[in-house]
């Protein structure tokens, strides 16, 4: 199955995770546990659509418009009336709805988010990424930053030691995550392996995240996610928040 695949038929996932059960869904499912940029698209479309949820359960039809459409009943003046309001409060909730959909689903990522969040989300999938992705990526440009970042003592790199268009061409592994393209260098250090991510900004991008590092341990690892007004930058390890302190 491949991703757009599995994107379309988890798209009729409900968010209540009913769904959970049913075969249909069942290789899609199998498909966002083990890759991690889908697994996120996923939670945040199952949020989405319990948001809109949410909006359109606010609407309350007036009262005793059910019996009467059962019953079969001519508009009267006060169910016409009822009809209308029902209508304008629909029209309203709906058009909530679209609003919300259409922020939710449009706004780059980084918008309307704090500095915490992006933060969060950038060190989780490179965490996931960690653990479930197929690493590695050659070429000469990969094998300079690997030295630098091999050598005891040596600073993370910044966006003066990372040429990524170069590094995209010669064969860093590349990967995508909320639209934006992104390298994985790995490599050792004093016996420990890490793994470096660098997301590429969006030049039109207002601001720039606090120079950092802000270090995260999770289940499985830990992070530390720092910026520069080119990159978004992530190292993490399986060693744990103590190794990944002593790189800066």
């Amino acid at each position: 199955m491949t991703l757009d695949e599995a994107k379309f038929i988890l798209g009729a996932y409900r968010s209540d995770g009913s769904d959970a059960g049913g075969e249909v869904f069942a290789e899609a499912l199998r498909t966002a546990e083990h890759d991690p940029a889908l697994r996120i698209w996923f939670e945040r479309s199952r949020a989405h659509d319990a948001a809109v949820a949410g909006k359109l359960r606010q609407i309350a039809p007036p009262d005793g418009l059910r019996e009467a459409i059962l019953a079969g009943a001519r508009a009267s003046g006060s169910v016409r009336h009822g009809w209308r309001r029902f209508v304008r409060a629909a029209g309203a909730a709906a058009a909530i709805a679209v609003a919300f959909t259409v922020a939710t689903r449009h706004w780059p990522f980084g918008a309307g988010k704090t500095e915490a969040a992006e933060t969060e989300q950038l060190a989780r999938f490179a965490l996931d990424d960690m653990a479930n992705g197929r690493h590695g990526g050659a070429g000469e440009e990969t094998g300079v930053l690997q030295s630098w970042l091999e050598s005891a003592g040596a600073p993370m790199p910044g966006a003066g030691q990372i040429d990524f268009g170069k590094l995209e061409a010669t064969g860093c592994r590349t990967l995508h995550f909320a639209g934006r393209e992104v390298l994985e260098v790995c490599f050792v250090r004093a016996g420990v392996q890490f793994h470096l991510y660098v997301f590429n900004r969006d030049p039109s991008a207002a601001g720039v995240p606090s120079a950092g590092p802000s270090l995260l341990a999770r289940a499985g690892g830990a992070a530390a996610v720092w910026a520069d007004k080119r990159f978004d930058y992530a190292v993490v390890s399986a060693a744990g928040l103590d190794a990944v302190k002593r790189l800066f």
